[in-house]
């Protein structure tokens, strides 16, 4: 069975989302859609005393922790959270390609505003953030719990049973591999 370690998400998905999300409303502009939504939900008097708050340290802040740090932040999260939900199983092309998802869009985005693909500046600052976050969030995957592996390679039996239950979401079909491997063991 599936058994995702609270601890492990707290500490390394949704603190990392917090504070990452937390620099965005005290310390990025005002003019970004998420304060419109700030307003309509009536949140605005409580996101101001936040700024207001945070005022004080803003001119002391560094340019990369304003802007880069928060998309690190969310890369690291979302890089071990499927770490995390897929460690431990062999490989396949859908754990490869649930890996790559944080790599993909953190990363990706930032070379494809360098090629002009994607809106935006492209910054060596953000993608070296990207990086780091991933390497970061694998090897915190790979300390919290050593019996689990990225490593293991897959059989025949493994790459069968993925043909033949089709595409399921990445916990769904995290699981059913697992089963079968169990049921193979026995």
């Amino acid at each position: 069975m599936l058994r995702l370690k609270k601890s492990f998400l707290l500490l390394h998905v949704v603190l990392p989302m917090l504070v990452g999300g937390l620099i965005y409303v005290c310390w990025r502009d005002p003019g970004l859609t998420m304060f419109k939504w700030f307003r309509a939900l009536g949140w605005e008097p409580i996101i101001l005393q936040l700024r207001l708050a945070a005022a004080a340290g803003t001119t002391a802040l560094p340019f990369w922790f304003v802007y880069s740090l928060p998309d690190g932040l969310w890369v690291y999260a979302l890089t071990a959270f499927m770490g995390h939900v897929w460690s431990g199983s062999r490989a396949s092309v859908s754990k490869i390609a649930c890996l790559g998802v944080g790599p993909v869009l953190g990363a990706g985005s930032e070379l494809g505003q360098l090629a002009r693909l994607v809106p935006g500046s492209f910054d060596w600052t953000d993608l070296v953030f990207y990086l780091a976050a991933v390497a970061l969030a694998f090897f915190a995957v790979a300390r919290s719990n050593s019996k689990r592996s990225f490593n293991e390679k897959s059989n025949t039996e493994d790459l069968a049973f993925i043909n033949r239950v089709g595409n399921f979401s990445a916990v769904g079909l995290r699981q059913r591999v697992l089963n079968e491997q169990e049921r193979f063991q026995q």
